[in-house]
């Protein structure tokens, strides 16, 4: 199975502590900067662990600003507005 991809806002100052937590589950999720910016990551996910992931973003997301975006066009409207 392909792996999942999740396109995530998080504040700029929050940017790290996500990346942390997430090496600290190692082999769970790849974290990647699509623009630092804007503060636009990319997580991908292998299918396994994406319930694991969903939650730990939804308890994380109580903790730190962070928004997933959902489709491009959502995307290029957040990119003129964050």
């Amino acid at each position: 199975m392909a792996p999942v991809r999740r396109c995530l806002l998080v504040r700029g100052s929050d940017q790290a502590y996500l990346k942390f937590i997430l090496e600290a589950y190692e082999g769970m999720a790849t974290l990647s900067c699509r623009d630092s910016r804007l503060g636009l990551l990319e997580l991908t996910i292998p299918p396994p662990f994406l319930a694991d992931i969903e939650k730990l973003l939804a308890e994380l997301s109580r903790v730190i600003v962070l928004r997933e975006i959902i489709d491009r066009a959502e995307d290029a409207i957040l990119e003129e507005n964050y």
